[in-house]
């Protein structure tokens, strides 16, 4: 897992939303170009649709977008070489300015945000290169800018495998809820092999972990709450979506699928399903229906399975919030409407408000959230829209 890998798995976070860092709980100097600032509009509608917005021009190096309590998110890396700078953004609509809340040497990965937390990823790697590199799991106030760590590892330059081309193996993921951290912590085996655990504890006690399952192939949490982790278990030739009761231990497989991806940058598949409520969804490129490939969707509970129509091919993979489940399309279909929203409940089609959306639609806590590019992609600026 080299530079070059992270920053497109870095660049892949964006379609889907730390030990030696600095903390800060003000505003740090930094350049009037990594500081933009804007006009909120909290109370208009978009596309004659009820609802609001809140809009803020980004910079180049955001790459990750989410939502807290109303405030946007943002994460940006300073393109560079080892040592890196990386920055955690939150931009209120009253103020309408982005302030630095956090600040680390490392490359962030895998952010999730829930109850004004995030968690994520410190990724780095020697300033001399050779293919080690070390990862820190936290969790950061996103206020505040407060840290709790929660694991810390490393591994070899024996585990180096060239560029993002390489087998499918495991790699560090997470789900946060208010009170818990579920993640995939990476332990190197012999000749340079490593196998994935997958990791639960509680934000209060880090050092109470529990190992729920380790695989050689792919394990990865996808949902967290009070009562249940839903994650997946990747083998050679199929990946099951489990569900493990937190309290009792019990755990189900509600859904299986043919191992679609050689390799994490393949197309998605089962091992990129994104759950809100009782649903799971997922697209499936290798099935295609006309002209369109297919959307799956699994209840958590009752086990029912629905096809959907993902509207087109070159799908994103699903997101979800607490309120809709939302993907874009690459290729559309006669419909003419690459950008999909579903009902969370009731997987029934939402009209979306469109206007300026330009690509990066996500659903994300109760809202949704995109990217508009401006003046031939010279610039461009992330919106939070609530129906």
């Amino acid at each position: 897992m080299n530079q070059t890998m992270m920053k497109s798995l870095a660049l892949f976070t964006l379609v889907f939303a730390i030990s030696c860092g600095i903390v800060s709980t003000g505003s740090p100097s930094v350049s009037p170009s990594t500081t933009p600032t804007a006009s909120a509009s909290p109370r208009s509608s978009v596309s004659g649709l009820p609802g609001s917005t809140f809009s803020m021009p980004v910079d180049r190096e955001m790459l990750y977008f989410s939502v807290d309590r109303g405030a946007l998110i943002a994460r940006s890396t300073r393109e560079s070489s080892a040592p890196y700078e990386s920055k955690i953004w939150r931009a209120e609509p009253l103020s309408a300015t982005w302030r630095p809340v956090y600040i680390s040497d490392a490359m962030f990965q895998a952010e999730r945000v829930a109850s004004g937390r995030m968690a994520l990823v410190e990724y780095r790697e020697p300033v001399q290169g050779g293919g080690a590199f070390s990862e820190v799991v936290i969790v950061t106030d996103l206020v505040t800018g407060a840290k709790i760590e929660m694991d810390r590892f490393s591994l070899s330059a024996a585990t180096y495998r060239g560029g993002g081309g390489a087998p499918r193996r495991p790699v560090t993921a997470l789900a946060l809820t208010a009170d818990r951290v579920a993640w995939t912590r990476l332990v190197e085996g012999p000749a340079g092999t490593w196998m994935g655990e997958l990791r639960l504890a509680s934000i209060a006690d880090p050092r109470a972990q529990q190992v729920i399952a380790s695989s050689s192939e792919w394990i990865q949490p996808i949902a967290l709450d009070s009562h249940r982790l839903v994650y997946i278990m990747g083998g050679q030739t199929e990946d099951q979506l489990r569900v493990r009761e937190i309290t009792t231990g019990v755990e189900m497989v509600v859904a299986t699928a043919p191992v679609r991806n050689t390799s994490f940058f393949g197309p998605p598949g089962i091992d990129r399903a994104a759950v809100s409520g009782d649903w799971a969804i997922w697209i499936d490129e290798a099935i295609v229906v006309g002209d369109t490939t297919q959307a799956v969707a699994v209840n958590l509970t009752t086990g029912e399975r629905r096809a959907l129509d993902p509207a087109g091919t070159g799908c994103d993979s699903v997101t979800a919030g607490s309120r809709y489940f939302a993907w874009s399309c690459a290729k559309s279909n006669g419909a003419g409407e690459p950008h999909i929203v579903l009902d969370a409940k009731t997987l029934s089609r939402v009209p979306l408000a469109r206007q300026g959306l330009s690509y990066g639609l996500v659903a994300v806590d109760d809202v949704l959230v995109w990217l508009t590019a401006l003046n031939g992609g010279a610039g461009r600026t992330v919106t939070l829209y609530r129906p």
